[in-house]
């Protein structure tokens, strides 16, 4: 009713993007609150490795078991777990290893779940390169913590400022422009100029969180 056809097919478009960035944004933050619970869980794993005589699903099951805050890799595990009790096919067994790999997507996971393809596959002791990995993890926790102080700053800005400027011009028109809420509402909302500029703004503040989510916070590894 308010915008001609080729216009409402353009305003369709990018509405419908919205819901995708914000899913995407959404997968991206659990890949990197799985990616920094990589230390916790490889020593958790190391340990549990050695007191269960390198028993790979043993430990596995231990992990799972455990206290430790990994709330993401957890679900993860359990997942792989159920998957290489109930296949003797290495095929099977690689393909659940690079699943676990590929819902976290860093070196890190790439090479624990190598590991452990190598230890159900084969009963190869892999103490030793997963001591490595959770090595290599120790030392990149401190560039990580840098990284981490200079992202929040960002996001900050991002998430707090803008709709607190949004809000911040709507009193001002209401109070020092004496335009009425009423009328602020149907110039917002039903005339095609309003209209277009409220989806341009909402629509550059998802694309600035999904630009931030891909530029600053990244995932932890090494």
């Amino acid at each position: 009713r308010t915008v001609g056809g080729l216009t409402a097919l353009v305003i369709s478009a990018v509405a419908a993007s919205i819901p995708c960035l914000l899913l995407w944004i959404r997968v991206c933050g659990i890949r990197r609150r799985g990616s920094h619970e990589g230390e916790r869980l490889v020593s958790e794993f190391l340990r549990e490795y050695r007191i269960n005589n390198f028993n790979v699903y043993e430990t596995i099951e231990k992990v799972i078991e455990s206290p430790a805050d990994i709330k993401v890799t957890r679900k993860l595990l359990s997942k792989l777990l159920y998957s290489l009790r109930n296949t003797g096919d290495p095929v099977r067994i690689k393909e659940a290893t690079d699943e676990f790999a590929g819902s976290i997507r860093t070196n890190w996971s790439l090479m624990l779940a190598h590991d452990v393809h190598m230890a159900a596959e084969k009963g190869t002791n892999i103490s030793l390169a997963v001591e490595d990995i959770l090595i290599q993890l120790r030392e990149a926790r401190a560039m990580a913590e840098e990284r981490k102080r200079l992202n929040n700053e960002a996001a900050r800005m991002t998430f707090y400022m803008v709709p607190l400027i949004y809000a911040a011009t709507v009193l001002m028109a209401v109070k020092y422009l004496d335009v009425p809420v009423g009328k602020l509402i149907q110039n917002q909302f039903n005339t095609t100029e309003g209209l277009i500029l409220f989806l341009f703004i909402l629509f550059l503040f998802v694309g600035n969180m999904a630009l931030i989510q891909l530029v600053t916070n990244q995932r932890f590894d090494y």
